[in-house]
Order: C-alpha cells, then sequence, then structure tokens
C-alpha cells in the first residue's frame, strides 16, 4: 500500500502502473476501488479498441472530480478538488488483454485545514486590523481562536519572523486556544504586527489573522531655553520648553513652586514636537523659588516628566535698617551705646555698604565715638550731637538701594542753652527777672535756684517754671546782694551737670552800643576816659578820690581804672535812667 496525502480543497494524483509484461499486450479494463465497495467508483474500458480511445465513466461520489491520465507514466487518477470524505484505501485494477491482472493498493490520508483564527481581547471582543491605542507601559493580553482543522493544528503568535509564543491548548469544544501576554507594551511596540497562525500541514500556507497596535506613547524629552541664567527682577521675560516623543503630543505646563502660570503660548510641529513660551516679570520674591515646566500625555495618567530652574533674580539691594533695642531702656539715652542694624536682600551680593547722618556720609574717623562694622553701626555713649536721622545705604551691579530713616532721639538730662543773657546790672531795691533756658529732653524739667556771694548763700530764690524755661524774681536789698545766681534742672534723664551762672551787679549795661573814643593819662591820679554815644559826648573822669561824670552824677566808686564804671543820671534831671560805661 502506497500512502499519499492531501489537502480539502487541493488535488491530489492516485498512480497505477498500467503498462503491460509484454510489448504485444495492452491494459483493456481499468477499474477503481473505494476502500470495501465493490462497485468500482471509476472505470476505464478500452477492451473494443485501444486505450486512446477507451470510455471513461465516475461514480456518483467522485461527480465530476475525477479524471485518468495514461499519458504520464505511471498513469493516475487525479481528484480535483479533493474532498474531507476521500480519504481512505484506494485500489487501481488492470486488466490486460494477454496478461494476467495487476493491482496497485494506495491509501489517501486528507487533511483538513484549520478555520482562519479569531483574535479576541479578554472580554471576548473580535480585533482586526489597527487595535488600540493602548498605553505605553500598560499590559496587553490577546487570545487567539481556532476551530476546524484535521488533525488539530497548532496554534503561534509571530511578530514579523519571530515567534512570541507557541504555547497553544485544546478545549472539550474542539477550540485551539493561544494567549499573547504581554506585560509592558514599549515604544518600539508602536504600529507592531502580530500574527497568530494555525497549521496542521507542511503543505499549504497556514491560516492567520493579524492585528496592528497603534500606541499612546509618553514623552521622553523635556528641556527649558535658554541655557539657565540669572533674571533680572521687574523685567519680562520669555522662556521656551519643548517636548518630544509624546504620541499624541504633549501637554506643557509650567509652574513656580506649586503654583500653575499662566500667559503662556503653545504650538506643535510637524515631527510632534510641543513647545511653550512663557511670558512673566521675575519678583524679587521669586528669588530662590523653583520654576517647573512639565510635560504629560493627556492620554497617560500620572506620568509627567518636567524640567526645573531654581530661580535666581538679579535686584538691586533692598535695604531695610534696624535699631537694636536695649533691653534695659526703651529710651536711648545720653551716654548709651546705640546699635543701628542695616539688613540686606540683594542679588547679586553687594560690593559696597555706606552709612549716613542727617545726609551727611559716615565713616570710622567721623567722630571717636562712631564704630562701623560693615552692617553695623556703633555709637560709643551716644551725644545730643549724635540726635537726627540716620540711613544705610547699599550698591549692587544692579543699583543702589537706600533705606529707611531711623531716628536717634537723645534723651539726655538738661543743659545751659546758648547764646542766652548771663549779667544782669540792677540797682538796690530794684527788682529783675533773671530767665534761665534750658535745652532738655523730656522737656519736663523741675528747677533750682542758688543765690551765692563772698558774703552768703540764699536758695530763697522767688521763680516760676514752664517747660525749659523758669524766671527768677531778684531785688537786691545791700551791696552784699550783688554775686552769681545759679540754676539747674532735673528730668527723667538726670540732673543738670553745670549750672547756668548768671551775675547780678550794681546798675546795669546800657542798652545802646557805647565805643572808647580816647584814653589819657597823667600816670598818677587823673585819667581820662572819652565814651562815645550814638549822639553826643560824654566825660567821665577818674580821681584818686572817686569817680566824678560831667553832667552825670556818681553811681559807684572803682579806684580802679581798668574796671568798669557807670555812671548813672540824677532823677532831678528828669531824664530816664540810662548808663555809660567807660572801659
Amino acid at each position: 500500500s502506497i500512502l499519499y496525502t492531501a489537502v480539502v480543497r487541493g488535488k491530489v494524483a492516485l498512480p497505477c502502473d498500467i503498462s503491460s509484461p509484454s510489448t504485444d499486450d495492452s491494459a483493456a479494463l481499468i477499474l477503481w476501488y473505494k476502500d470495501d465497495s465493490a462497485q468500482p467508483i471509476y472505470t476505464l474500458d478500452s477492451r473494443q479498441g485501444n486505450a486512446d480511445q477507451a470510455r471513461q465513466s465516475s461514480g456518483p461520489q467522485l461527480e465530476n472530480r475525477a479524471y485518468f491520465n495514461m499519458i504520464n507514466r505511471p498513469a493516475f487518477l487525479q481528484l480535483d478538488p479533493v474532498k474531507e470524505e476521500d480519504a481512505g484505501e484506494y485500489r487501481c485494477r488492470v486488466d490486460f488483454h494477454k496478461a494476467r491482472t495487476v493491482n496497485t493498493v494506495i491509501t489517501l490520508k486528507v487533511i483538513v485545514p484549520p478555520k482562519e483564527p479569531v483574535i479576541t481581547n479578554e472580554q471576548g471582543r473580535h480585533l482586526k486590523g489597527l487595535i488600540g491605542p493602548f498605553n505605553e507601559g500598560q499590559s496587553l493580553n490577546l487570545i487567539c481562536h481556532v476551530s476546524g482543522g484535521k488533525p488539530r493544528p497548532s496554534v503561534t503568535w509571530w511578530r514579523e519572523y519571530s515567534i512570541l509564543d507557541d504555547d497553544y491548548a485544546f478545549t472539550p469544544e474542539d477550540v485551539v486556544k493561544n494567549q499573547l501576554k504581554i506585560t509592558e507594551l514599549k515604544r518600539h511596540d508602536l504600529l507592531a504586527i502580530l500574527t497568530c497562525q494555525a497549521s496542521n500541514n507542511n503543505i499549504t500556507v497556514p491560516s492567520s489573522s493579524a492585528v496592528t497596535l497603534d500606541l499612546n506613547l509618553k514623552p521622553v524629552e523635556i528641556k527649558i531655553h535658554p541655557y539657565q541664567r540669572p533674571l533680572p527682577a521687574d523685567k519680562e521675560v520669555d522662556l521656551t520648553c519643548s517636548s518630544n516623543g509624546s504620541r499624541p503630543a504633549a501637554k506643557i505646563t509650567w509652574w513656580k513652586d506649586d503654583k500653575q502660570m499662566q500667559h503662556t503660548r503653545e504650538s506643535v510641529n510637524r515631527a510632534g514636537v510641543s513647545t511653550s513660551i512663557l511670558t512673566f516679570v521675575p519678583s524679587v520674591e521669586d528669588n530662590g523659588k523653583h520654576l517647573n515646566c512639565k510635560a504629560e500625555n493627556p492620554q497617560i495618567p500620572d506620568y509627567i516628566i518636567e524640567d526645573s530652574w531654581k530661580l535666581e533674580i538679579f535686584f538691586p539691594p533692598q535695604v531695610t535698617l534696624h535699631l537694636r533695642i536695649n533691653p534695659a531702656s526703651e529710651e536711648t539715652q545720653e551716654g548709651n551705646d546705640v546699635y543701628l542694624d542695616c539688613s540686606i536682600q540683594a542679588t547679586p551680593w553687594v560690593h559696597s555698604i555706606s552709612w549716613q547722618f542727617e545726609g551727611q556720609e559716615l565713616t570710622n574717623n567721623f567722630t571717636p565715638a562712631v564704630n562701623i562694622n560693615n552692617q553695623t553701626l556703633v555709637l560709643r555713649r551716644v551725644q545730643r550731637s549724635h540726635r537726627g536721622y540716620f540711613t544705610c545705604s547699599a550698591s549692587n551691579t544692579e543699583g543702589l538701594g537706600i533705606s529707611n530713616k531711623i531716628f536717634i532721639d537723645v534723651k539726655y538730662a538738661p543743659q545751659c542753652q546758648l547764646g542766652q543773657k548771663t549779667t544782669y546790672g540792677v540797682a538796690i531795691r530794684e527788682t529783675v527777672a533773671v530767665s534761665c533756658n534750658l535745652d532738655a529732653d523730656p522737656d519736663d524739667v523741675t528747677f533750682s535756684w542758688l543765690f551765692n556771694s563772698s558774703t552768703k548763700q540764699s536758695s530763697q530764690i522767688q521763680y516760676s517754671n514752664n517747660k525749659t524755661q523758669s524766671v527768677a524774681t531778684f531785688t537786691p536789698e545791700t551791696h552784699d546782694d550783688y554775686g552769681s545766681l545759679l540754676c539747674w534742672g532735673t528730668n527723667d534723664i538726670g540732673i543738670q551737670r553745670k549750672p547756668c551762672i548768671f551775675t547780678v551787679v550794681p546798675a546795669g549795661p546800657p542798652e545802646v552800643s557805647v565805643q572808647l573814643l580816647s584814653f589819657e593819662s597823667d600816670g598818677k591820679s587823673d585819667i581820662l576816659r572819652m565814651c562815645g554815644r550814638e549822639q553826643r559826648r560824654t566825660e567821665c573822669r577818674f580821681h584818686s578820690r572817686g569817680v566824678q561824670c560831667g553832667p552825670w552824677q556818681v553811681a559807684g566808686q572803682y579806684n580802679v581804672p581798668d574796671t568798669h564804671v557807670y555812671c548813672e543820671r540824677t532823677s532831678r534831671r528828669n531824664c530816664p535812667k540810662t548808663s555809660c560805661v567807660c572801659c
């Protein structure tokens, strides 16, 4: 028996040797039988003539699919197309005119190809052609179902010429399955063609179905342009951020720390590169914050790439002046040490720091009390002269910054006011008002008065107060009451160190201007002085026994020529009390 294999819907040639043993003999009758059938399925009868003119006929099971070819050697019975039921044992019987009959036995095996594979997802949805889109990084399960086929086919998954999975299983429903599991889709899986093949023979091309993967891809790269650099404060800048690799194109957002920024312009080019331009005005407060550009594929949640800058903002110095508080006292008192701190915020850092007092620049050699140590100014044993406005300033490459003004309000004990009248001329039993004016802060001053001369001292002085001024009322009763009046004050800071001294002398200095015109002396007793007044001249004579004033009455006797001599008009001339001074 000879084994032949055929495929359903294909064709097969079953050989039969019809050549005779001798040259003068030929086949007279050819009969084809199948299996145990007693009736031939195909007959070729040439008993009435030669074989070329033989009559052929086929049984109903072969219909018009059979043809016996006697030209070839060996001759063969061709079945086209082959049916599944054609499988079995065939016997070719050849009867010769003279020779004995010859039988040829052939076994035909018919293969039934499997049906076209069906590809589904885990939910059983039929997939074909372009499928997806799936997200990069996600898993994918594809199931290939193949029914039919005799014998049962092998079912395999292929990617181009590489086999991916050849592990298949049979089901009770006579279906062969192969489940392809991809744990993580990669970028190179985009538009990959996955083919499921079913094959049960090496004669025909395997039946197959294919799908093409469509993927959403994650962004790969992101960059802020231009290169990172310091940005000027309060000046508008444009920054560009670009991202590629995303499918579809990435969405770009800008963030300053955790706050999303606006005022952006987006675009996408043909290559799928996303670009965003941010326009913003950096502020000083942005210095040290983080500027982030983020890119994400809206179809792939929870995956973001970013590029980040730590903002370095260049700005002119911001200068703040602080008075360091003395814990022992809330006030700045004369004699205290005062500390001023110059707080500076600047990028880049400053190259110079200076101090000013009342608009005038301070240096270490300004006064011994001024000590400058970079950002700290120390006033040692502060005085009234330090009372005023202080500032500090700093410069960097971006400009000059000037601090706030701080007024150093130096509190001090009372002191005599400069420029006030200190000599009072008064006649005996004449009352004079002596004014004592002080400088003090605070100005709530308590006054004290004291009279002092070579013969007496008394604190029984009548006076009135008004803040930093006190007016004493004084009346000399005798010559012993000429001398000095001492005035001093006390406030919350302390007592006045040096009292103000007012001299009370007989008569009083003239209120008109007097000029020495001439001076003559005989060297013994007579001295002549000429005292000039605005409108007239008056002679004052000095004698060893006293003073005589031309038309004037003697007001006092001074035997020392170099001292002041006061001449007072007498009241009987009915003239106002005036005086002249000879010096």
